[in-house]
């Protein structure tokens, strides 16, 4: 499963406001419907946390949407 947001999405997160110095907090929509937020996002790319889940419980691969989610 891969952490990294397809590319196309990369420069929309880029262009939210930072919830700390390079991390992101967003909300996204899987290709199946699923919604998650509190989805932290570092440098644009990288998925490194959804909400208090010890472990991303999807891959960045099958988000088709984001959102700020401060």
């Amino acid at each position: 499963m891969s952490n990294i947001l397809p590319q196309s999405l990369q420069d929309e997160v880029l262009s939210m406001p930072e919830y700390r110095q390079g991390t992101n907090k967003i909300r996204v929509q899987l290709r199946d419907g699923r919604i998650y937020s509190s989805v932290f996002v570092a440098w644009g790319n990288e998925i490194i946390k959804v909400g208090t889940n010890d472990v991303i419980p999807f891959s960045a691969e099958n988000v088709v949407s984001v959102e700020n989610d401060l």
